[in-house]
This record gives structure tokens, sequence and C-alpha cells, in this order.
């Protein structure tokens, strides 16, 4: 038999090895821990009934498992920036394709080859330590046969406490895939969802509230961070391009200081600020109609021009049921050099094109999402080689590793073409649209942590970065004058689970979701009691600075102080 002892041992070992290495966080860890010793050593001991054999291939076994799914954990906390949520991952399967999937393992290489070193560094411990040794067997006592009972029913009660169940390595992949399978069969079913919806369009209660003719534009970011405009007092000047593009324009610009995204990855986010559904009724997503819906059943001809990919479920639902629709990217798209100025060619054609009376447009851009050096044209990287400046310093200072540090600097180059797009978009659309009021609505499905807070570079679950967004609203009349504004509408603080209820506004149309209370643009107004994500501290406010817009200027932001 092998004494119990070792497999204590080889327990702190794995666990100790894990956290050293940093693929999980302690508290993770320790109920993982907790798991082995309790669930594992109840195994254990259930094997060494049957021999010694038995009990050591079921600690070889226990050890793979364990190490299999804190090596995995490590891959994806690299990904994500955090132990995402089941239906993150699930969703991000369901929504790849096959070449995604493999760009995903060649970008991920180092950190699965690390996995894999983990798991086979495990079993050769395990394999020294849970050699048998020469004594005996001998049968069970009484004592040992009720500390086995008294493990297993431990084991069978921490099954309760959902806290541990999710980090119990044997349930945990068995949720994702039940979670993905049901990601699977929502895409399947999402036109049928989407018609049934339609189907009840008479309970929406749509009303125009006037007849005149009237363009507005959606322009969805991917990824873009508002601590790192410089129009929000970032120290690099990245939003150089929009803020001469909308000072030359008539009208009215208001850049939003205050925005935070309801959820730190894309599809969570829009499902969300697209349809009447919000953070509390996060599962109503589906049951009711989404803002294209909406415009149509007010008389809109909807257009939608993508640079994300076709394939994409929910997003290519709505397209199929616009009046005009187009996808530019044809690539893998994380990997692909279709840049958001390739929307602009289609987008030239279609307001060449005499409007209807009512026209929305909807934009997805690519934005910023990494790889961040490839959301620039060729040859475009203002920031790419600097190495000393205010911003570098602050970093250093704040001991940010090399990578991230270039990190930031591609990502703001990203910003900064983005911007440059979007200066581009709404002075086309002022020229192509004269004669009629015109309002164009930009915001970003979610923020992106580049060293913000910590030595990370991606999307993030955990940091107050993975949620800060920035929100650009230009507006002109008929007769190209700024439409009037409630006082200092810049610094209003939104959630973006909100904004279908401003794109109602701007529509020009209410339904029976439509609340003023949460509409960012009506003078009645109500900012939510929690604006700021819940799962992180709200950041610092710096003291504010004036910029362009209708109210007091954003607060300087966190990406300052690295």
């Amino acid at each position: 038999m092998v004494a119990w002892w070792r497999l204590a041992v080889l327990g702190a070992l794995l666990h100790g090895a894990a956290l050293a290495a940093g693929f999980m966080e302690a508290k993770d860890l320790a109920k993982m821990a907790l798991w082995w010793l309790v669930a594992g050593s109840a195994l254990w001991s259930l094997a060494g009934r049957a021999g010694p054999r038995a009990q050591r291939w079921t600690g070889l076994a226990l050890t793979l498992v364990f190490a299999a799914d804190i090596g995995s954990q490590g891959v994806v906390r690299g990904y994500f920036g955090t132990d995402p949520q089941p239906g993150v991952i699930a969703e991000s399967l369901a929504n790849t394709t096959a070449g995604e999937a493999a760009g995903f393992l060649k970008e991920q290489a180092g950190a699965i080859g690390r996995a894999v070193a983990f798991s086979l560094l495990a079993l050769l411990v395990a394999g020294a330590l849970l050699r048998p040794g020469q004594r005996t067997s001998r049968p069970p006592r009484r004592g040992s046969l009720w500390l086995l009972a008294g493990l297993l029913g431990l084991a069978a009660l921490l099954h309760f406490n959902p806290a541990m169940l999710r980090q119990q390595p044997l349930l945990r992949w068995g949720v994702v895939y039940a979670r993905h399978v049901q990601a699977e069969r929502e895409i399947r079913g999402l036109d049928a969802a989407r018609a049934q919806v339609a189907a009840q369009r008479d309970s929406w209660q749509v009303r125009r509230l006037d007849d005149a003719p009237r363009t507005v534009v959606l322009v969805i970011g991917e990824s873009d961070n508002r601590l790192n405009w410089g129009a929000f007092g970032y120290p690099r000047d990245t939003t150089a391009p929009l803020t001469r593009a909308l000072a030359a324009l008539p009208g009215r610009a208001v850049l939003f200081s205050e925005g935070w995204s309801a959820e730190a990855f894309t599809l969570p986010s829009l499902r969300l600020a697209l349809t009447p559904a919000t953070r509390a009724t996060a599962a109503d997503w589906q049951r009711v109609p989404d803002i294209t819906q909406l415009a149509q059943a007010a008389g809109y001809q909807v257009g939608w021009l993508s640079n994300q990919p076709a394939h994409e479920g929910w997003f290519a639902a709505m397209a199929q049921t616009a009046e005009r629709r187009r996808f530019v990217n044809a690539g893998n798209w994380r990997d692909s050099n279709a840049t958001d100025a390739d929307l602009l060619p289609p987008l030239r054609d279609w307001l060449a094109t005499p409007p209807p009376p009512r026209e929305f447009i909807v934009l997805h851009l690519l934005g910023q999402h990494f790889h961040f050096r490839q959301r620039c044209p060729a040859g475009v990287h203002p920031w790419r080689d600097v190495a000393d400046d205010a911003v570098m310093q602050q970093l250093k200072a704040a001991g940010r590793s090399a990578s991230i540090r270039q990190a930031r600097n591609d990502f703001d180059d990203a910003v900064q073409c983005g911007a440059t797009v979007l200066g581009q978009v709404v002075t086309l659309l002022h020229q192509q649209r004269p004669g009629r009021a015109v309002d164009l609505l930009y915001f970003s499905d979610h923020g992106q942590e580049v060293g913000h807070h910590r030595d990370f570079a991606g999307h993030s679950l955990q940091d107050a970065s993975g949620y800060a967004i920035p929100m650009v609203w230009w507006s002109r009349t008929a007769d190209g004058q700024a439409p009037a504004v409630p006082d200092g509408l810049a610094a209003r603080p939104f959630r973006l689970d909100h904004i279908d209820q401003a794109l109602q506004h701007l529509l020009g149309i209410t339904s029976r979701w439509y609340e003023p209370a949460q509409d960012v643009l009506a003078p009645a107004y109500q900012p939510p009691a929690d604006v700021t994500p819940a799962s992180v501290p709200a950041p610092d406010r710096p003291s504010p600075r004036s910029g362009p817009g209708s109210g007091p200027g954003p607060a300087s932001p966190a990406a300052g102080r690295g």
C-alpha cells in the first residue's frame, strides 16, 4: 500500500507549482486543493481496497485530471485575463470557425506547451511518490472505514456549494460542454426565434414621433477603451483625427466620458446593448426585438455593413433581415488584414444612392481587437517605436513587461487608426446627406486591459479597463444646426445595456420598452445606481480637464498611471 502522506505531499506540490506558475488564482487553487484532499483522498482510499496497483493507478489518474485541468485554466486565463464564465468559453467555441480555432492553437502554442509540460512533470512526480511500499496488506480497520465514509460524505456535500462546484475538475468541463451545446442550439434557432419575435410586432407598440426624413448611423466599436483616448485626457493624442473632423463639421458633437459596458465580451455585451434586455433581465434578449427590428417596425430601411465575421450567429441573423448588407472581412477575422478603412468604399456607395425617407445604417467595426498591430493599414504606426514618452515612463514605473509596453503602443496605434476611420465616416455622412436630420452614435462593445492595472493585454472580466468604453454622438438638424441637449450631457454616466433607449431616441420612436429615465440623451435621465461593473472596483477619478463636447471634459484616465 501507499502511505497517505505521499498523496498529501503530491497534492501540495501540484497546487504549489500551479500557484508559482500563475496558472490560477490562490483562492481557486485553495478550492481545488480541498477537492484533492477530500474527493481525491476518498477515491484513492477506495482504490486501495482493491490492491496497491489499483491505488497507484488511481493516484496517477487523479494527478492527470487535476494537472490537465489546472493547465487548461492557465491557457484560458492567459487568453481571457481571468477565469471566464462557462458561457463565454462555450459561445466563443460555438461562434468560431475551424480556421479561427487553428489560429488560436497557433497563437497559444507556447501556453499550451507549458500546460502540457506541467501535466507531464506532475505525472513524473506522481510516479515517483506513489510507489507501493513493502508492507503486506491488512484488512481495513473500523476507524479507516469511518474516515472513508466521512470523506465520501463531505465530498458529496461540497457539490452543493456553488463556489466549490465551479472548481470541481471532473465536472467543470462538462458544464462548459453543456453550455456549448446550448449555444450551438441557440445559433441554429436564431432565425426562427427572431421571426417568432417579429410576428408579435403589434405588441411592441412602436410609434414614430414625426415623419421628417432622417438618417441614423450606429457605429459599433470593438475592444476600444476610453482610457486611451487623447480627447479624454490620455497623454497621447490618439483621437486627434476624430476631434479635427468633428471641429470642422456643423451640428453638435458630444464625447461621453463616463461610459461603461455591462459585459467584457462582445456577444453578451451587444445582446444587452441592442435589445431592451438589461443586465437584470439578460435572459430576455431572445424574447424581445433588437434595435434593427424596432427600426423596421417604424418604417426604416436598415443597412448592415460589417468588418466582423459573416458567420457569427446573432449578427449574421440581424444582417440577414436588413434591406442592405455587406461583410468585408472574408478571412480569419482575428488574424485578418482587413481594416476598418475597408468599410469606407461600400459606405460611400450606399450613401451615393438617393436615401429612403428613414434610413438606419449599422457599421460593425473590428476596432481595436487583438491582434492590435493588424488593425491599422500597412505602414501606419505612429506609436509603435516610442520607448520613452510619458506613457512608457508610467508603464515602466508600474513594472509592466516589455511585451505589455509594446502591446500598449500597438493598441494606441489601433485607437488612432480607429479615430481616423470614425472621422472619415462622420465627414462622409455630413457630405452625402444634406438637407435632412442626421445622427451618428459610436460606442465600443467593451473595453480592453493593456497594462492599465496589471501586466496583461486582452479582454478582462476583473479590471475596470475591461468595461471602460468611449461613446460619441454627432447630430445635425435638417437645416445644419446643432440640436439642443441637456446641460452636462457629456459627463453623464451610463451603462451600455440601456443604450437601446438612446437609439430609440435618435430614431425618433417610442415602444413599450422605452423609458425616458433610462435614455442618457433625455432630460429625464437617471443614471443607474450600479453604473460601474459589479465585478470590479470603481476606478480612481482624477480631476477633469476640458475637451470637446457639450459638458465638462472627461477625467484623465487611469491609463495615465500605467
